[in-house]
């Protein structure tokens, strides 16, 4: 199985995200569109991945509060990546 197998099913829209923008908006976002993690890009590039997991780490570190923190201090920097036609059991 192939990761565009997935995408085939999972669909191929691609929502993104500022680095600079607030994490409470991007939050909103995932909410609104019922997904669990945005492509974060900075003037055309990959710079990062927001997930479920990154914005409820923020909020318990923050005790309880998601804060007025950007998306840059919340998201993973290194992102995995893969093409198409990479292989499920290479990711």
């Amino acid at each position: 199985m192939k990761v565009s197998d997935i995408l085939r099913v999972k669909g191929n829209t691609l929502y993104t995200v500022k680095p600079d923008e607030r994490l409470a908006q991007a939050a909103a976002v995932m909410a609104e569109k019922d997904i669990g993690s945005l492509v974060v890009m900075d003037l055309g590039d990959l710079v990062g991945m927001l997930t479920f997991r990154e914005v409820i780490q923020t909020v318990v570190r923050n005790g309880g509060q998601i804060g007025t923190g950007s998306v840059r201090a919340a998201m993973d920097d290194a992102p995995l990546t893969c093409t198409m036609g990479t292989e499920l059991d290479e990711v």
